[in-house]
């Protein structure tokens, strides 16, 4: 059973946001006033998921069995907010669990939702997206950093565009286990955690500028750590001087079970000491005078960003934005990709849906870059290049379906395990590979051809005249329905 869809009017019905962290999972609920996203209630739960975790990263069935509990939970809250109008989003722990088709598989089946897997850089995104819109408008660079349970992240942006993004598989639940196992604080662990974390930083010397007066931390561990400095008079702010401060109260007592300290809930202090030497050492390697915390945070940044997806392809769609830029970086032949683009979408039409179909767009605009690498076997490298490239605005989900799309488009039908099409992705594909073979010529001679289905038999019907003067593509056809014939599909070619 899913939630259900309601309709309405889309800017005065609640939008919702789901933060699946490695830390904590968290809820959002808030309203569109003319732009201004404005927060109705919000609720979180400590589910530690990364601590679940074991040395091959397995994650262990009692943390799926207390993450699908709190998502139970979710779901109930979320009953009364129209489906459309909820995305949920994973990070770190769905990223690199072993088991993590289980885990996403019974989390969607607890919160009643689909669940969008995201990147490391696209979450850093969404991050400083949400931050960004609760900061004040400035023109200057700013640094945000979030530093969550798996991983942390890295932003440089100006005004609501991020310039720099970078993610690293090092959060504070995972340190505090490896380093401080049991909350056991010395300071030889916590110089063995400063050698471990600035040598996973170094890259940032090259990439980002050293010398900031002020940056802002949008994470649940630099609001704490704040609170603390400020409350047990370690300081005024987060300084490298304060932390250090707190870190020899740290060291001092020996047992994190143990710490009296204003401002330290009990659920935040077994994961202080990791979330604290991440801290102490990207201020120190970038040289960070003072870091400020932010109220704004992932879940934010996925309400700002939901008011642009659309289903059908958009120009404020973020992920059409990145497609863009993705065909200008590659030299993309962008009339071939009108002209595939506009014969898939009219099959599509025909046996799908009325309005057009943004993968199958983006997957048209994006099927030929791999020329920009080589021209034989040229979908198996945009195929690869869609894989391993940031592309912001897209889940793990849809990644892995647009190269799948743009993989398949041509050639034998072998490459594409049958059990990954399900009956929607099977049609994008097939409307995709028939635009691209009526469309090998380069040219704008429209086939006239219509495609229709009939449980589950594809019908492509197409003018006898027309087929008579283009007898490539006849071959093109005749060789195409046997490739579907043999991987299992009924595919016909009637003429009139």
């Amino acid at each position: 059973m899913t939630l259900p869809r309601q309709s309405g009017n889309p800017t005065s019905t609640p939008l919702a946001a789901v933060d699946l962290g490695s830390n904590s999972f968290r809820l959002l609920i808030a309203k569109d006033e003319g732009g201004q996203i404005v927060p109705i209630s919000t609720h979180r739960e400590g589910v530690r998921l990364a601590g679940g975790l074991n040395g091959d990263n397995v994650l262990s069935e009692d943390k799926i069995a207390e993450a699908c509990a709190a998502l139970e939970r979710f779901r109930e809250r979320l009953a009364s907010i129209n489906a459309e109008r909820v995305r949920a989003v994973a990070t770190s722990t769905y990223r690199v669990a072993k088991n993590a088709g289980e885990l996403l598989r019974r989390s969607e089946s607890a919160l009643g939702l689909p669940i969008d897997i995201i990147s490391g850089p696209e979450e850093a995104r969404l991050i400083y997206l949400g931050c960004a819109h609760t900061l004040p408008w400035s023109e200057r660079e700013r640094l945000i950093v979030d530093i969550g349970g798996g991983s942390t992240e890295f932003i440089v942006g100006r005004r609501y565009e991020p310039e720099l993004t970078e993610s690293f598989q090092l959060g504070a639940v995972t340190l505090s286990q490896q380093i401080f196992p049991g909350g056991t604080v010395t300071a030889s662990a916590f110089r063995k955690a400063e050698v471990f974390v600035r040598s996973r930083l170094e890259v940032l010397q090259k990439r980002y500028k050293q010398g900031w007066d002020v940056a802002y931390g949008s994470s649940g561990t630099i609001r704490a750590i704040y609170e603390i400095v400020t409350e047990n008079g370690f300081g005024d702010a987060i300084t490298v001087d304060s932390m250090l401060k707190l870190k020899s109260a740290l060291i001092d007592v020996g047992q994190m079970n143990r710490i009296q300290l204003a401002a330290l809930k009990s659920s935040r202090a077994p994961v202080l000491p990791g979330g604290l030497a991440i801290l102490l050492a990207l201020m120190q390697e970038l040289n960070v005078a003072t870091m400020e915390p932010s109220e704004g945070a992932l879940r934010l940044g996925v309400v700002h960003d939901m008011l642009h997806r659309t289903e059908a392809p958009s120009s404020d769609d973020p992920r059409g934005i990145t497609v863009t830029r993705m065909q200008r970086r590659y030299g993309a032949d962008l009339e071939q990709s009108r002209r595939v683009e506009a014969l898939a979408q009219s099959f599509w039409k025909r046996i799908e849906s009325s309005s057009p179909d943004a993968l199958l767009s983006w997957a048209a605009a994006l099927h030929e870059i791999g020329m920009a690498i080589a021209h034989e076997d040229y979908h198996r490298h945009s195929a690869y290049v869609i894989e391993h490239s940031d592309i912001y605005g897209f889940s793990e989900q849809e990644r892995t379906t647009l190269a799948l799309l743009v993989l398949g488009h041509t050639g034998s039908l072998k490459k594409i395990d049958r059990d990954a099409l399900p009956r929607k992705l099977l049609a994008r594909l097939i409307c995709l590979r028939l635009a691209a073979l009526f469309c090998h010529g380069r040219g704008d001679d429209a086939p006239g051809a219509t495609l229709s289905v009939n449980n589950e038999a594809f019908v492509l019907q197409l003018s006898a005249n027309w087929l008579a003067e283009h007898p490539l593509t006849a071959l093109l056809l005749d060789e195409e329905i046997m490739r579907w014939t043999k991987y299992g599909v009924s595919f016909t070619l009637k003429t009139r």
